[in-house]
């Protein structure tokens, strides 16, 4: 479900795209396009450009912690892109308020795999990732029909629920029991690791991980065009 509702919507940029210059066009406003062609652009590459911060947080305070929280965060931010009368306050409260929650929400149901499936990850992570493409294929017509009978604003507000789902399936994320180091030491305040323990950059030796690390961003270029442009 995460990831279908992450980049359900995410994917479906097109279709708001669409939306937001009907809502918000103005024959004046030559550059219309270009500036709400910004909100979704803003979005989708907050996402990703968390996705480091959003590592050490989990690593810090946890799986569930953290996808409570960015779920709160996201459902936050796509409640009140509902009440903008502009496109510009969609810079912040879709571009990046929602982006982030979406990104703290999003990275835990990743990493929570590798605490409890080693012998089949990769199936597991094959069939948790599979949900971004049903709800990508599924989500456009729903969005479409919602928009066309209850407008923009309200459309928001359904999905609001989706970020609220989320919300409530971060508390299902049992956290591993510590282990004995964390238990005589911590005494339940929390410490800072030392640096490397949150920041390894020893895994940039291996030459496949660079090549991979480098090359997924590079992809991601062109990854996302086809969703904005197709509608057209």
């Amino acid at each position: 479900w995460c990831n279908g509702a992450v980049f359900g919507i995410q994917n479906s940029c097109g279709v708001l795209f669409v939306s937001m210059l009907q809502l918000f066009g103005d024959g004046d406003d030559q550059q219309l396009a270009f500036k709400t062609a910004w909100v979704n652009s803003l979005s989708m590459g907050m996402v990703f450009l968390c996705s480091p911060i959003v590592s050490i947080f989990t690593d810090l305070f946890g799986c569930r912690k953290v996808a409570v929280i960015g779920a709160a965060v996201g459902f936050t931010g796509l409640l009140s892109s509902s009440f903008v009368s502009t496109i510009e306050p969609l810079y912040f409260t879709y571009g990046v308020l929602f982006a982030c929650g979406c990104s703290f929400a999003y990275q835990p149901s990743l990493v929570i795999l590798g605490h409890y499936f080693k012998k089949r990850l990769g199936l597991v992570n094959g069939i948790v990732t599979a949900g971004s493409s049903l709800f990508t294929i599924s989500l456009p017509f729903l969005l479409r029909a919602l928009i066309d009978s209850v407008g923009l604003y309200n459309t928001l507000r359904v999905l609001c629920i989706f970020m609220f789902i989320l919300f409530l399936a971060g508390f299902t994320y049992k956290p591993l029991a510590s282990n004995a180091k964390d238990k005589e030491g911590g005494k339940g305040k929390f410490r800072l690791p030392p640096e490397k323990k949150i920041c390894n950059f020893s895994i940039f030796k291996v030459l496949s991980y660079r090549i991979w690390a480098f090359g997924i961003p590079a992809a991601l270029f062109g990854y996302f065009v086809p969703y904005v442009h197709l509608v057209s």
